[in-house]
Order: structure tokens, then sequence, then C-alpha cells
């Protein structure tokens, strides 16, 4: 399977301390795949399978409401919102009213109806095609994995910040292609204990194929490493006429 492969070679390269995560959106169980067992949430399945650990997510074994609707995998009842309403408006305090939540959940619609199962595994032993190949880590690694991912086409990167890790990190780039971001939220550092340090970036599989294709290239980072003395890469590029 192709893609295990690239494992090994991303965390050498990149100098990644975790895993590399396969997120997979099925319709029914895969072969080699786990079965769900307990509840668990979308931050703390992307934990364990940095750590090594494969986990399945169905509806049923969703541990987080708004993991759930993220993932596309069921809907919240009224009775339910109106819950998650007074927690992040009252109680966490994270938008100021019912309203300026509502705004923030509108920027990437779930993929209601997708999937009945979510795995998430680690790539390097992902029995399943990945959708998605998650990296957590510090910036420095993740900031040269954004930078490989632009190497062939250029142009900006449209990433989306608003929101728990879930959508962010999986829903967005599941449902536009673009690569997603996360900063980690507070109910992801404290439900899965992501370190302080740490961010998420994840790559739809199609992008995958070309950082690969650009470690291909040469660009890795010893090349940067070893280069001469930056100030005077700087120097050399000559003045700076004003216009």
């Amino acid at each position: 399977m192709y893609w295990q492969k690239w494992s090994e070679r991303l965390k050498r390269e990149l100098k990644l301390d975790t895993d590399p995560i396969a997120v997979t959106f099925a319709g029914a169980p895969a072969p080699g795949t786990p079965s769900p067992q307990g509840k668990v949430s979308v931050c703390q399945a992307l934990k364990k399978a940095s750590e090594g650990q494969a986990v399945t997510i169905t509806a049923e074994t969703c541990g987080c409401p708004g993991g759930l609707v993220s993932l596309g995998l069921g809907q919240m009842p009224p009775q339910g919102r109106e819950g998650l309403v007074h927690f992040l408006v009252n109680k966490e305090k994270v938008y100021c009213s019912r309203v300026a939540m509502h705004r923030s959940q509108q920027t990437v619609p779930p993929p209601l109806g997708m999937a009945s199962h979510v795995f998430f595994s680690p790539l390097s032993s992902a029995a399943t095609q990945p959708d998605i190949v998650v990296f957590v880590g510090k910036p420095d690694p993740l900031h040269r994995l954004v930078s490989l991912a632009g190497y062939w086409e250029g142009g900006s990167l449209k990433v989306e910040l608003s929101g728990p890790a879930c959508r962010t990190g999986i829903t967005y780039p599941a449902v536009t292609g673009e690569i997603g971001l996360s900063l980690l939220d507070f109910g992801a550092r404290r439900l899965a204990g992501f370190a302080k340090d740490h961010l998420l970036v994840a790559v739809p599989l199609h992008r995958m194929i070309g950082i690969l294709e650009a470690l291909d290239q040469g660009v890795s980072r010893e090349g940067v490493e070893v280069s001469e003395n930056i100030e005077r890469q700087i120097d050399e590029l000559g003045k700076v006429e004003p216009v």
C-alpha cells in the first residue's frame, strides 16, 4: 500500500516527532480496520493515532456532539444545540452571543451523510487509502510541510481558523480539498492532551502527492541548513530601489 511507505520518509525529512495520521471516510467497516469500541472524541482519535493506535468512529461511538456533526455522522437535536449554546456562550465565553456562534458555524458545511465510519490510524499501517493525512507537531516542521504544498502551484493557501480542531482540521480539508490548519482549540487540548507547542496541519490526498514529488525534487531541509550565511545571501540580492 503506497501510502504506508510515505510515513517514515515524511517523519525523517520533516523531522516530525509524531506519526502522520491517515483519516478515511467510509460507508462500512473495512478489512484491517478496528471495530468501534467505546466513546472517543475526534481530537482524542487524532491523538491516539499519532501515537500508534488505530481508532474507528461512528455516530454511536463519537464521544463529542460537535465532532459528530463536524464529521457528518449526524445532526444535533434542538435540546443539544441549546446546551452547546449555553456551554460556548455563557460558560466558556468562546462567543459573545448565539448570533456570533451561528456565524462561526457557517464557514464550511459538514459532510452530512458522506460516511458512516471514519478511520483514524497511523499512516504507516493504514489499511485503507487515506482521504486526508494529518500532521500534529511543532510549528517548524509543519511550516516546511505547508511550504512543500505550495512548491508546484505557488499562490496562497486558503485555511479556516474559526472553530474546533475537528472542523478546521478534518471537515474543512474533506469538504473543500484545501489544506486544513488548526491551532488546536482549548477543548481539543483538554480532551486529548496535545502538547502546548503542537499544532495540526491536514493535507488532502491529492496534495500529498505533490508534497512527495516536491521532496523528490530535492526540496529538503538539509539544503537550507548547510547553505551559506543567510545575511550574506540577503545582501547579495542587492539594494531595493525606491518607487
